[in-house]
């Protein structure tokens, strides 16, 4: 459901499907036992189907034992870490959208990017204009015709040049503030993103504290002389 390829002149796209709409797509079953499922981060491709960190929203459902009846949709390939009603899964996403998408080497899904039963199905693409063209006309033959998919470009002045990041590291900092690592309060700590990732504390601190060096600085020479005068 996710990747981490970059690439030149940045341009997205979302797809927007109502709950009733999506019903021929395999990803519909995935509502009947999960509330919510949403896109942490991608972690590339395994076996050439996306693979990625979700969060699911459940009323107790036993994930272990529903895998089998997901596997068209959601390959469940670990439960990282569980909660009350809740649970981070590392999963690989087979379906025809998430495939059309991992076999472009010029785009790739970001958040938000959510299943839900109240909200339907939304996803976001990211990329150049030429490979988000490319998977818009391929999705144009799968998906109906009353979804709301329009390329829109990303304009310079109102958005910051988001620094690029190494593949694992991108990865981390995203699911730490996917977690709440970042919020106030904060709702999780370095061990808890280690134990989601299968990776050593230190390491999770290393990445967070090599990501957020590399996006502040960013951010300070890109507001240098714009400083507010209140």
């Amino acid at each position: 459901m996710g990747g981490s390829k970059a690439s030149g002149d940045m341009t997205y796209f979302q797809i927007r499907i109502s709950h009733e709409q999506a019903k021929h797509l395999p990803g519909y079953v995935i509502t009947k036992y999960f509330d919510r499922l949403e896109l942490v981060t991608g972690t590339g491709l395994e076996d050439s189907i996306p693979s990625c960190i979700v969060k699911v929203e459940h009323d107790g459902v036993d994930i272990m034992s529903i895998k089998d009846e997901l596997q068209d949709s959601l390959i469940i390939d670990k439960v990282l870490q569980e909660g009350d009603g809740f649970a981070y899964l590392k999963a690989k996403t087979p379906g025809p959208i998430q495939r059309i998408i991992g076999a472009e080497d010029e785009a790739w899904i970001m958040p938000p990017t959510y299943l839900s039963k109240g909200d339907g199905f939304s996803m976001t693409i990211h990329g150049t204009p030429q490979g988000l063209k490319r998977i818009k006309d391929k999705l144009e033959f799968l998906i109906p015709d009353k979804m709301d998919m329009k390329i829109s470009n990303l304009e310079i002045g109102d958005w910051m040049t988001v620094p690029l990041l190494p593949t694992k590291r991108n990865m981390v900092i995203r699911t730490a503030v996917a977690m709440g690592y970042y919020s106030a309060p904060r709702r999780c700590n370095q061990s808890n993103i280690a134990e989601v990732l299968s990776l050593k504390q230190g390491t999770v601190a290393e990445h967070l504290q090599s990501a957020e060096n590399t996006i502040i600085n960013s951010w300070s020479e890109q507001t240098s002389g714009s400083e507010s005068s209140d």
